[in-house]
């Protein structure tokens, strides 16, 4: 029986390639991802960006002009490390995931554990992309807050509070008065005259998305054609729902598993979030550490393996350090709607 290659790049190469489902926040909105030399992010959080720019004589020199409002902060990334035994009646005795069990000859023993390797690193790996998507929920409401008995932090990244909206009475999207496409034209001209450029995608919430399909199926401008074709595309899955005016709206239902196991939204139902994609968003990922790796790792992920004697196991570990940027808070709006 051959144990698998356990050197930590060839365990790192193999998971980075590990195929997992789309993630549509990060697909859509966080989709630049940039690891870093460090584990601090120098977060600069830019607002503004549109004064016009004067115009001078053939006889003057230039004109100096003030930039953009930024503010600078050093941020430490979090940091995210998992690992599993897999003990030898795991690895030897037992059947795997989809596979049939193996009677018995070396080829069959070896092929069957490196598939049950494979399989429980996706699974670590899926954790740690999950966890990302719920960062990155959260960083789209203006602040990523975690509290947990180990670890507690918060990361601002300022927000203006009229970007962030609650409709009441006759204007929630489910009063009869209730007026959606007004809504998003107003809120679209926010982004606007902050940045010089409006929104392209609306994430809504499942309660929000359903409120909308009842108001605008009574209206002819709301475009669902899909005009997408290859490649995946958020647009040729059920997610989207149509083009309101310009603007891709996607409905999104994902969950997330919480501690004592009940599943919870990683988007508010009754949340929309308006986003101007052509601001800049990232994830970014601080250095990694450890002494298997000669100290540091610049990526996304480090993963290896270890085995014990006694008892017998085999551990696998990934580690990733991710930290959702909004870099322009104020191309984002989120709204309760209902």
């Amino acid at each position: 029986m051959d144990i698998p290659n356990l050197e930590w790049r060839v365990q790192t190469r193999a998971v980075e390639q590990i195929n997992t489902p789309p993630r549509m926040l990060q697909d859509l909105i966080f989709n630049v991802r940039h690891p870093n030399e460090t584990d601090t992010i120098d977060v600069d959080i830019i607002k503004g960006g549109k004064k016009l720019a004067p115009f001078v004589t053939d006889l003057e020199g230039g004109k100096i002009v003030t930039g953009t409002t930024r503010e600078s902060r050093s941020v430490k990334t979090p940091r995210i490390r998992l690992k599993e035994p897999m003990p030898a009646k795991k690895l030897l005795g037992e059947r795997g995931v989809g596979q049939t069990y193996y009677a018995g000859g070396i080829a069959d023993v070896n092929q069957a554990m490196n598939q049950k390797i494979a399989w429980e690193n996706r699974e670590l790996k899926n954790k740690i992309l999950t966890r990302e998507e719920w960062m990155c929920a959260q960083a789209l409401g203006g602040k990523i807050t975690v509290v947990q008995e180990n670890v507690a932090f918060q990361v601002d990244y300022l927000m203006p509070a009229s970007h962030k909206i609650v409709l009441a009475g006759d204007d929630k999207w489910t009063a009869d008065a209730g007026d959606p496409l007004a809504n998003v034209q107003s809120w679209s001209d926010m982004i606007v005259k902050a940045l010089g450029f409006g929104p392209d995608i609306m994430i809504c919430g499942t309660n929000a998305a359903a409120a909308l399909r009842k108001k605008i199926a009574k209206d002819g401008w709301f475009d669902s054609r899909r005009v997408s074709a290859g490649s995946f595309d958020w647009n040729m899955t059920s997610n989207y729902m149509g083009d309101l005016g310009g603007i891709s709206v996607y409905r999104y239902g994902s969950a997330y598993e919480d501690g004592a196991g009940v599943d919870q939204n990683l988007i508010d139902p009754n949340k929309i979030y308006l986003v101007a994609t052509q601001a800049r968003f990232s994830i970014e990922f601080g250095i990694i550490l450890d002494l298997d790796a000669g100290a540091t790792v610049v990526g996304e992920y480090f993963a290896k393996n270890w085995m014990t004697k006694d008892p017998s196991v085999l551990w696998n570990l990934i580690e990733s350090r991710p930290l959702p940027v909004m870099w322009q808070p104020e191309a984002v709006i989120e709204v309760v709607v209902l």
